[in-house]
Protein backbone atom coordinates (compact mmCIF):
# COMPACT_ATOMS: atom_id res chain seq x y z
CA UNK A 1 0.00 0.00 0.00
CA UNK A 2 1.07 3.59 -0.59
CA UNK A 3 1.63 5.86 2.42
CA UNK A 4 0.77 9.54 2.67
CA UNK A 5 2.52 12.39 4.49
CA UNK A 6 0.43 15.54 5.01
CA UNK A 7 2.56 18.66 5.48
CA UNK A 8 0.83 21.77 6.80
CA UNK A 9 1.81 25.02 8.47
CA UNK A 10 -0.87 24.25 11.04
CA UNK A 11 -0.86 21.10 13.16
CA UNK A 12 -4.57 21.58 13.75
CA UNK A 13 -5.26 21.81 10.01
CA UNK A 14 -3.30 18.60 9.44
CA UNK A 15 -5.21 16.86 12.24
CA UNK A 16 -8.58 18.02 10.91
CA UNK A 17 -7.66 16.84 7.42
CA UNK A 18 -6.68 13.45 8.81
CA UNK A 19 -10.03 13.32 10.62
CA UNK A 20 -11.84 13.93 7.32
CA UNK A 21 -9.75 11.27 5.58
CA UNK A 22 -10.64 8.77 8.30
CA UNK A 23 -14.30 9.37 7.49
CA UNK A 24 -13.62 8.46 3.86
CA UNK A 25 -11.65 5.31 4.55
CA UNK A 26 -13.54 2.76 6.66
CA UNK A 27 -11.54 1.19 9.46
CA UNK A 28 -8.78 3.75 9.03
CA UNK A 29 -7.01 1.48 6.60
CA UNK A 30 -4.48 3.86 5.12
CA UNK A 31 -0.99 4.72 6.41
CA UNK A 32 -1.07 8.47 6.98
CA UNK A 33 1.44 10.56 8.92
CA UNK A 34 1.16 14.24 9.78
CA UNK A 35 3.91 16.84 9.68
CA UNK A 36 2.06 19.90 10.88
CA UNK A 37 3.38 23.07 12.49
CA UNK A 38 6.85 23.97 13.68
CA UNK A 39 6.59 23.07 17.34
CA UNK A 40 5.13 25.05 20.23
CA UNK A 41 5.94 28.17 22.24
CA UNK A 42 6.91 27.85 25.90
CA UNK A 43 3.29 28.36 26.88
CA UNK A 44 2.15 25.59 24.55
CA UNK A 45 0.91 27.86 21.77
CA UNK A 46 1.37 26.13 18.39
CA UNK A 47 3.93 27.72 16.05
CA UNK A 48 2.76 28.02 12.48
CA UNK A 49 5.32 26.73 9.99
CA UNK A 50 6.87 23.56 8.68
CA UNK A 51 9.84 21.45 9.73
CA UNK A 52 11.87 19.46 7.18
CA UNK A 53 13.06 16.99 9.81
CA UNK A 54 9.47 16.36 10.86
CA UNK A 55 8.61 15.56 7.25
CA UNK A 56 11.65 13.28 6.89
CA UNK A 57 10.72 11.43 10.08
CA UNK A 58 7.17 10.90 8.84
CA UNK A 59 8.47 9.45 5.57
CA UNK A 60 10.85 7.12 7.40
CA UNK A 61 8.09 5.96 9.75
CA UNK A 62 5.95 4.91 6.79
CA UNK A 63 8.76 3.40 4.71
CA UNK A 64 9.01 -0.11 6.26
CA UNK A 65 5.34 -0.92 5.70
CA UNK A 66 4.62 0.78 2.38
CA UNK A 67 5.53 0.44 -1.31
CA UNK A 68 5.98 4.18 -1.68
CA UNK A 69 5.05 7.50 -0.10
CA UNK A 70 3.44 10.60 -1.51
CA UNK A 71 3.85 13.95 0.21
CA UNK A 72 1.12 16.58 -0.02
CA UNK A 73 1.89 20.13 1.15
CA UNK A 74 -0.33 23.09 1.89
CA UNK A 75 1.54 26.20 0.65
CA UNK A 76 4.71 28.29 0.50
CA UNK A 77 7.61 27.00 2.53
CA UNK A 78 5.92 23.66 3.03
CA UNK A 79 7.16 22.79 -0.46
CA UNK A 80 10.73 23.73 0.46
CA UNK A 81 10.54 21.70 3.67
CA UNK A 82 9.31 18.67 1.74
CA UNK A 83 12.15 19.02 -0.77
CA UNK A 84 14.72 19.27 2.05
CA UNK A 85 13.16 16.24 3.73
CA UNK A 86 14.16 14.11 0.75
CA UNK A 87 17.78 14.83 1.63
CA UNK A 88 17.32 14.18 5.36
CA UNK A 89 15.37 10.93 5.20
CA UNK A 90 17.23 7.67 5.82
CA UNK A 91 14.84 5.28 4.08
CA UNK A 92 14.96 4.46 0.36
CA UNK A 93 11.27 3.88 -0.38
CA UNK A 94 10.07 5.77 -3.51
CA UNK A 95 8.74 9.21 -2.56
CA UNK A 96 6.67 11.59 -4.69
CA UNK A 97 6.01 15.25 -3.88
CA UNK A 98 2.56 15.93 -5.29
CA UNK A 99 1.30 19.41 -6.35
CA UNK A 100 -2.22 18.76 -5.07
CA UNK A 101 -4.75 20.89 -3.18
CA UNK A 102 -4.09 20.05 0.47
CA UNK A 103 -7.42 18.93 1.93
CA UNK A 104 -8.97 17.53 -1.23
CA UNK A 105 -5.67 15.92 -2.23
CA UNK A 106 -5.18 14.10 1.08
CA UNK A 107 -8.75 12.78 0.97
CA UNK A 108 -8.51 11.60 -2.64
CA UNK A 109 -5.09 10.05 -2.06
CA UNK A 110 -6.30 8.26 1.08
CA UNK A 111 -9.23 6.65 -0.71
CA UNK A 112 -7.07 5.67 -3.66
CA UNK A 113 -4.30 4.23 -1.47
CA UNK A 114 -6.79 2.26 0.61
CA UNK A 115 -8.08 0.75 -2.63
CA UNK A 116 -4.62 -0.60 -3.39
CA UNK A 117 -3.64 1.83 -6.15
CA UNK A 118 -0.04 2.27 -7.28
CA UNK A 119 2.19 5.24 -6.43
CA UNK A 120 1.49 6.81 -9.83
CA UNK A 121 -2.27 6.28 -9.51
CA UNK A 122 -2.44 7.70 -5.98
CA UNK A 123 -0.43 10.75 -7.05
CA UNK A 124 -2.71 11.26 -10.07
CA UNK A 125 -5.82 11.05 -7.89
CA UNK A 126 -4.41 13.68 -5.53
CA UNK A 127 -3.44 16.02 -8.38
CA UNK A 128 -6.91 15.84 -9.91
CA UNK A 129 -8.71 16.29 -6.59
CA UNK A 130 -10.24 19.62 -7.66
CA UNK A 131 -11.95 18.00 -10.64
CA UNK A 132 -15.31 17.62 -8.90
CA UNK A 133 -15.33 21.23 -7.68
CA UNK A 134 -14.31 22.50 -11.11
CA UNK A 135 -17.04 20.48 -12.81
CA UNK A 136 -19.67 22.08 -10.60
CA UNK A 137 -18.44 25.69 -10.73
CA UNK A 138 -17.19 25.76 -14.34
CA UNK A 139 -18.84 22.86 -16.17
CA UNK A 140 -17.55 21.97 -19.62
CA UNK A 141 -19.98 22.36 -22.54
CA UNK A 142 -21.76 19.15 -23.54
CA UNK A 143 -19.87 17.01 -26.02
CA UNK A 144 -21.17 16.68 -29.56
CA UNK A 145 -19.56 13.24 -29.89
CA UNK A 146 -22.01 10.37 -30.36
CA UNK A 147 -22.65 8.29 -27.27
CA UNK A 148 -20.72 5.02 -27.24
CA UNK A 149 -22.82 1.94 -26.69
CA UNK A 150 -21.38 -0.88 -24.55
CA UNK A 151 -20.91 -4.22 -26.22
CA UNK A 152 -23.32 -6.61 -24.48
CA UNK A 153 -21.25 -9.60 -25.54
CA UNK A 154 -18.06 -8.47 -23.84
CA UNK A 155 -19.30 -6.23 -21.04
CA UNK A 156 -21.65 -6.49 -18.10
CA UNK A 157 -24.13 -3.62 -17.97
CA UNK A 158 -26.38 -3.01 -14.98
CA UNK A 159 -28.60 -0.14 -14.00
CA UNK A 160 -29.05 0.84 -10.38
CA UNK A 161 -31.06 3.61 -8.69
CA UNK A 162 -29.63 6.28 -6.40
CA UNK A 163 -31.69 5.83 -3.23
CA UNK A 164 -29.88 7.88 -0.60
CA UNK A 165 -31.00 11.46 -0.12
CA UNK A 166 -27.62 13.13 -0.74
CA UNK A 167 -26.68 11.15 -3.84
CA UNK A 168 -23.11 10.24 -4.72
CA UNK A 169 -21.26 12.58 -2.40
CA UNK A 170 -17.80 11.96 -0.97
CA UNK A 171 -18.63 9.11 1.43
CA UNK A 172 -20.57 6.92 -1.07
CA UNK A 173 -17.90 7.63 -3.67
CA UNK A 174 -15.26 6.40 -1.25
CA UNK A 175 -17.29 3.23 -0.62
CA UNK A 176 -17.49 2.60 -4.38
CA UNK A 177 -13.71 2.95 -4.68
CA UNK A 178 -13.32 0.45 -1.84
CA UNK A 179 -15.71 -2.00 -3.49
CA UNK A 180 -13.86 -1.72 -6.80
CA UNK A 181 -10.70 -2.91 -5.04
CA UNK A 182 -8.46 -1.22 -7.58
CA UNK A 183 -10.32 -2.51 -10.66
CA UNK A 184 -10.17 0.52 -12.97
CA UNK A 185 -12.02 -1.28 -15.76
CA UNK A 186 -15.34 -0.85 -13.93
CA UNK A 187 -17.06 2.42 -14.87
CA UNK A 188 -20.17 4.28 -13.88
CA UNK A 189 -22.22 6.91 -15.62
CA UNK A 190 -25.33 8.80 -14.66
CA UNK A 191 -28.19 8.30 -17.09
CA UNK A 192 -29.08 9.56 -19.53
CA UNK A 193 -25.88 10.24 -21.36
CA UNK A 194 -23.49 11.12 -18.54
CA UNK A 195 -19.75 10.80 -18.95
CA UNK A 196 -18.11 7.64 -17.66
CA UNK A 197 -16.19 7.63 -14.37
CA UNK A 198 -13.77 5.00 -13.16
CA UNK A 199 -15.01 3.14 -10.09
CA UNK A 200 -11.47 3.37 -8.73
CA UNK A 201 -11.34 7.18 -8.81
CA UNK A 202 -12.92 9.25 -6.04
CA UNK A 203 -12.55 12.46 -8.02
CA UNK A 204 -14.14 11.07 -11.18
CA UNK A 205 -17.05 9.60 -9.21
CA UNK A 206 -17.78 12.96 -7.61
CA UNK A 207 -18.05 14.49 -11.08
CA UNK A 208 -21.01 12.18 -11.78
CA UNK A 209 -23.15 14.48 -9.60
CA UNK A 210 -25.72 11.69 -9.34
CA UNK A 211 -28.62 12.69 -7.07
CA UNK A 212 -31.44 10.82 -5.40
CA UNK A 213 -33.82 9.41 -7.99
CA UNK A 214 -31.19 9.29 -10.74
CA UNK A 215 -30.29 6.04 -12.42
CA UNK A 216 -26.66 4.99 -12.78
CA UNK A 217 -25.24 2.49 -15.23
CA UNK A 218 -22.47 0.14 -14.11
CA UNK A 219 -20.23 -1.21 -16.85
CA UNK A 220 -17.25 -3.52 -16.93
CA UNK A 221 -15.78 -6.66 -18.45
CA UNK A 222 -17.07 -10.08 -17.45
CA UNK A 223 -13.98 -10.58 -15.33
CA UNK A 224 -15.10 -7.66 -13.17
CA UNK A 225 -18.52 -9.11 -12.35
CA UNK A 226 -17.77 -9.49 -8.63
CA UNK A 227 -16.70 -5.86 -8.34
CA UNK A 228 -19.84 -4.77 -10.18
CA UNK A 229 -21.94 -6.92 -7.82
CA UNK A 230 -20.34 -5.26 -4.79
CA UNK A 231 -20.97 -1.78 -6.16
CA UNK A 232 -24.57 -2.61 -7.14
CA UNK A 233 -25.18 -3.86 -3.60
CA UNK A 234 -24.02 -0.50 -2.23
CA UNK A 235 -26.55 1.34 -4.41
CA UNK A 236 -29.40 -0.97 -3.42
CA UNK A 237 -28.47 -0.45 0.25
CA UNK A 238 -28.49 3.32 -0.22
CA UNK A 239 -24.85 3.34 0.93
CA UNK A 240 -26.10 2.78 4.47
CA UNK A 241 -27.74 6.21 4.48
CA UNK A 242 -31.40 5.23 4.12
CA UNK A 243 -33.65 6.51 6.85
CA UNK A 244 -35.33 3.75 8.86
Amino acid sequence: MIGIVAVSHSARLAEATAELAAQMVPKGGVPLRLAGGAGTEADGTPILGTDAMLVATAIDELAPDTDGVIVIMDLGSAVMSAEMALEFRTSDVPVRLVPAPFVEGVLAASVSAAGGASLDAVAQEAESALLAKTAVLAPAPPSAAPEEKPNPESEIVRRVPVLNSLGIHARPAALIVGAAQGDRSVRLRALPGGAEASAASLTQLLVLSAAKGDEVELLGPVASEQAIDRIAALFHDGFGELES
